[in-house]
């Protein structure tokens, strides 16, 4: 199997997180300062899953030609949990975003910490580093290249975030509208489309040794 197939679906993948999806949008909809607010936000799960990703990426690819049998284990662990996952979130329903009263009272470091706290719990993303990590070891990718996945997985995992941001700074007037049909969508729809396309990921993962 090549490297493309076997990281850059996990890549996207990281990029499917609801709770944060719909957490954003929630503040983008917030009357007071949503862009100063969202943009902490940004900013504190830039930090965390930037340290998180380079601790699961360095540690796990510290033996650069593990044997197909080492790498068989954790790839049904992380398949394992995906499915789990995933039938949690379609279990659970609807995202909802969280009280942020802390937030309020805290001012942009409040949002600056909920960006820390909902990407250091989002194990959905968490797994897809650790599967893309253990791919790049099974294919002996190191240099420029590891670097490229690293950081196309940092910024996929931030996509929740700062796609909805982009959205709203392009959008001008329509900003309130947009926002409203993004979150019907989420609540209708998010759950099952994530839940569908992490389950998939999960039995890929679970395959893979065998492919």
């Amino acid at each position: 199997m090549s490297d493309f197939l076997a990281i850059w679906p996990f890549i996207i993948g990281a990029a499917v997180s609801p709770v944060v999806l719909v957490m954003t949008i929630y503040i983008l909809s917030l009357p007071r300062d949503p862009i100063q607010k969202s943009v902490m936000l940004l900013l504190g799960a830039a930090v965390s899953i930037t340290i998180i990703s380079f601790v699961v990426f360095y540690s796990t690819t510290i033996q650069p030609n593990p044997s197909p049998n080492k790498d068989l284990l954790p790839h049904v662990i992380i398949g394992l949990l995906l499915l789990f996952l995933a039938y949690g979130i379609y279990h659970r329903g609807p995202a909802r975003h969280k009280d942020d009263s802390k937030s309020k009272k805290h001012g942009p470091l409040g949002y600056i910490v909920l960006g820390v706290l909902l990407m250091i719990t989002n194990f959905t993303t968490i797994a897809m580093l650790f599967e893309i990590a253990i791919s790049i070891r099974a294919h002996s990718i190191v240099g420029t290249a590891k670097n490229t996945y690293l950081l196309a997985s940092i910024f996929s995992s931030l996509a929740p975030v700062f796609i909805p941001i982009l959205i709203v700074l392009v959008s001008g007037s329509h900003r309130k509208q947009i926002l409203a049909k993004l979150s019907g969508v989420m609540k209708k729809y998010g759950h099952i489309v994530t839940s569908v396309f992490i389950a998939i990921l999960g039995a890929y993962s679970l395959l893979k040794p065998f492919i």
